[in-house]
């Protein structure tokens, strides 16, 4: 089973891509509450991005996020390892994303 540790770890991983010179430009004027939903841990976890940059990565959860992101924490893991497709597990269920469609074709870089 995965810790919490290992999904703050995952998660700091995703939070770091706003740092990544090629993504930099594409998110620079991204402004949005980003939400994953953990239910195998029991959990959410909130990154607030304004303007492409990070402004706070926490354990907590907003009732009206931009993007909402419920996945099982191993499989979030294995998609950061280069393990299993995002797509693959959005179409097999396993990710299940929530926001406007823009927003979800940029989550797709982050992952």
């Amino acid at each position: 089973m995965t810790t919490r540790k290992e999904i703050e770890d995952a998660l700091n991983i995703v939070k770091n891509k706003f740092d990544d010179p090629k993504l930099k430009t594409r998110f620079a004027s991204f402004t949005k509450n980003m939400q994953f939903t953990f239910p195998d841990l029991n959990t959410s976890y909130l990154i607030k991005v304004k303007n492409g940059e990070v402004e706070s990565l926490a354990e907590e959860k907003t009732d009206t996020p931009d993007i909402h992101v419920t996945i099982e924490s191993g499989i979030l893991i294995d998609i950061l390892n280069k393990k299993m497709n995002p797509m693959k597990a959005y179409t097999t269920g396993r990710l299940k994303a929530k926001g406007k469609l823009t927003d979800l074709l940029k989550l797709q870089k982050l992952l």
